[in-house]
Parts: C-alpha cells; sequence; structure tokens
C-alpha cells in the first residue's frame, strides 16, 4: 500500500512539473496562483514520498521504494502524456 501511495504522489510531481512547462507540453497554461500551487507540489510531494517511504519502510527499503517509485512515476506520467496527445490527434 505504501508503494502505491509514493507512486501518487511522485506521478502528481511530475504532472505539476508538465503544468510548469505548459507549452511545451501543450497544456492550458495555470495562473500566477496555479503556478505557485504546482512549484509548491513539485518540490514538496517528493519530500513527502520520502518522509513516507522511511518512515515506514525503513531507511534502506525506503529509499529503495522512493526510487522505484520515481522511476515508474516518470514512466506513467510520459505515458499519460503520450495518450492525451494520441487521444486528441495531435502529432
Amino acid at each position: 500500500m505504501t508503494f502505491v501511495l509514493l507512486l501518487a504522489l511522485w506521478l502528481a510531481a511530475f504532472m505539476c512539473h508538465a503544468v510548469l512547462w505548459s507549452a511545451r507540453y501543450r497544456l492550458p497554461a495555470p495562473g500566477p496562483g496555479g503556478q505557485r500551487l504546482a512549484r509548491m507540489m513539485r518540490s514538496g510531494l517528493p519530500l513527502v514520498a520520502l518522509g513516507l517511504a522511511v518512515g515506514v519502510q525503513g531507511p534502506v527499503t525506503g529509499l529503495l521504494s522512493w526510487f522505484a517509485a520515481l522511476s515508474l512515476g516518470g514512466l506513467l506520467a510520459a505515458s499519460l502524456l503520450a495518450m492525451r496527445d494520441r487521444l486528441t490527434d495531435r502529432p
């Protein structure tokens, strides 16, 4: 269950990164408040995930789970963005 939460936190952090680079990922640009929130989440969510992983699973296993969730979260975020482009018929 912890790994699913770590994965969700990393996915949210990667999607906040995509929102901040809205022109590159062809997303609607957020307003100033949305940009501030996305920056805070992009930097804060990985730290929350690290604290959760180390607190629940211990230092070694937690760190390994954190890095595994980072990798899978990045792949999942890239897949979601690519699938969005395919579904909307964008080149």
